[in-house]
């Protein structure tokens, strides 16, 4: 019984020990592309702006999916002022 629980433990320590590099990975990866977002000509943007950014860009498989002509149009009916200023689509 002392033996299973034994080889239990060393099995999740094995478990955790190889998911530690894919963890790394993807916080150097976040770290890389906040590096490219924040470039010298955006480097005064506030940090909501900031923020915003980097969401779109580690989610940018949804955000390709985008209909960006839809989003522009309901966008611009939202506000009469819009409205005037953009004109129709």
């Amino acid at each position: 019984m002392h033996l299973l629980y034994s080889l239990h433990l060393i099995y999740l320590h094995l478990r955790l020990y190889l998911t530690i590099p894919v963890t790394t990975a993807s916080a150097e990866r976040s770290f890389s592309a906040l590096k490219r977002i924040k470039t010298y000509l955006r480097n005064t943007m506030t940090q909501e702006r900031l923020n915003h950014c980097m969401l779109l860009h580690m989610h940018h498989e949804k955000t390709d999916e985008l209909d960006l002509v839809h989003v522009a149009r309901e966008f611009v009916s939202l506000c009469e002022r819009r409205k005037n200023f953009f004109g129709n689509f």
